[in-house]
């Protein structure tokens, strides 16, 4: 007669316990792999919402949504959520795209992903407004200063700036700036002898007070005034 051995109660009792204990120790580090993989998805995504609102400023300026929604179609695939189920936040002032990360709130910032679709803030073209038509810089004149991103303050003091005639100092020449978005523009004043526009420069120095809405000042260069 064959005899059949099985499991007592006990045994089973032990194995389950075992294996809960096993189960127990590994949970965490799963858990922790699973939120890697949802950061690692944020960031994928973050960069392809970059790449769509930079190709959005390329054709159509600057990008003023505060979602991705109307990215939608020529640039997006789909309005994509982040892992944790909430919408891609857009911060045009920053110039950034985040995520509110795993705690689901974007006021918390300790947890926030980020990425930011502009280059440094800086000077991309310098242009005059030539009121009386001589086609020189002169007092009376309006100098448009544009930037790659939305300007959050400048200093009436013009700290920074100055107007170059083949690099002879012509300070002391800017006043009133007013700032709307991407724009800046000074009126020029006290200026003794007029520049010729061929010979006229705009140099950005360290101590400039044009800044972006992280209080980052456009970088140090020297760029050709042109006419506008």
């Amino acid at each position: 007669m064959i005899r059949r051995h099985g499991f007592t109660l006990i045994e089973l009792l032990i194995v389950v316990t075992i294996i809960a204990i096993l189960a127990g120790a590994a949970v965490p580090y799963v858990q922790d792999y699973v939120e890697q993989a949802r950061v690692g998805r944020a960031k994928a995504d973050l960069d392809e919402i970059k790449r769509a609102i930079m190709l959005y400023e390329v054709q159509y300026g600057p990008y003023t949504g505060t979602g991705i929604a109307s990215l939608v179609g020529p640039f997006l695939t789909r309005n994509i959520p982040d892992p944790w189920g909430n919408a891609y936040v857009v911060d045009n002032g920053k110039s950034a795209v985040y995520s509110a990360g795993p705690d689901s709130d974007k006021n918390t910032s300790a947890d926030n992903i980020s990425t930011e679709f502009r280059p440094r803030m800086a000077v991309t073209r310098v242009t005059l407004g030539d009121v009386d038509g001589d086609g020189m810089v002169s007092s009376g004149d309006t100098l448009y200063v544009k930037t790659c991103r939305p300007i959050y303050s400048t200093d009436a003091a013009m700290d920074g700036l100055m107007l170059l005639n083949n690099e002879v100092d012509a300070d002391e020449t800017l006043t009133s700036p007013a700032a709307i978005g991407n724009m800046v523009s000074f009126n020029i004043s006290e200026l003794a002898t007029p520049i010729s526009i061929n010979k006229c420069t705009f140099k950005i120095g360290d101590t400039n007070k044009i800044k972006d809405m992280s209080g980052v000042a456009a970088r140090v260069d020297t760029i050709k005034v042109l006419l506008d």
